[in-house]
């Protein structure tokens, strides 16, 4: 018994000066995956606009709920809320926030076994959880097309404009594949009293 007790402290000290050993090494290293100089972004795209969002402000990113409850009373930006693993998700249209249009129809599909669901082709709509202190939310997007690293050097010089709505929102924007893309503070679009006053 103390043969075994002492052999599984042996290998517990062994694992403990690996590890240390191994953050030893390592703490002087620079992310090879991430540029110098740069900062991450979500890319994702609105019908056919491509906007960046700081990574920070982004707590996850889920495929378009399959129930999303209507509240009677709301603007129809306000989609409804849904489940997201026990915690109610409010989910505003983010297309109809910068158009001011009404959102588009989705279909919904009749009831079913989750099997004959899972053979539908889902579109790649995407809802953005925008992280808050209090009740987090979620933004539909058209795409979230993934993590980019954003060269600070690819700033944009001049104003953003053109984005109705949200444009107090866009402070700048960035050169990425060609293309200059602005730059959304989410986190101060959902705090927005525009958001927070949804009932009409």
């Amino acid at each position: 018994m103390a043969r075994t007790q002492r052999a599984r402290t042996d290998l517990h000290e062994l694992i403990r000066k690996l590890d240390a050993r191994c953050r030893a090494r390592a703490a002087g290293l620079p992310d090879e995956a991430r540029p110098p100089d740069s900062w991450t972004a979500v890319l994702f795209r609105v019908d056919r606009h491509f906007l960046l969002t700081p990574l920070e402000q982004i707590a996850e990113v889920l495929e378009l709920p399959w129930e999303i409850t209507r509240v009677p009373g709301t603007k129809p930006w306000l989609l409804g809320v849904a489940n997201n693993r026990g915690t109610l998700l409010p989910i505003y249209d983010l297309a109809s926030l910068i158009t001011g249009g009404p959102p588009r129809s989705r279909k919904r599909l009749p009831d079913g076994a989750p099997e004959r669901r899972r053979e539908h082709v889902r579109s790649r709509e995407r809802v953005l959880v925008v992280r808050q202190d209090d009740l987090p939310c979620g933004l539909v997007v058209s795409e979230a097309v993934g993590m980019r690293y954003i060269r600070n050097s690819d700033r944009v010089a001049g104003n953003v404009e053109g984005w109705g709505s949200i444009g107090r929102y866009v402070e700048t924007a960035y050169r990425l594949d060609g293309q200059s893309l602005p730059v959304i503070e989410l986190t101060a679009l959902m705090a927005d009293p525009l958001l927070n006053a949804a009932l009409t």
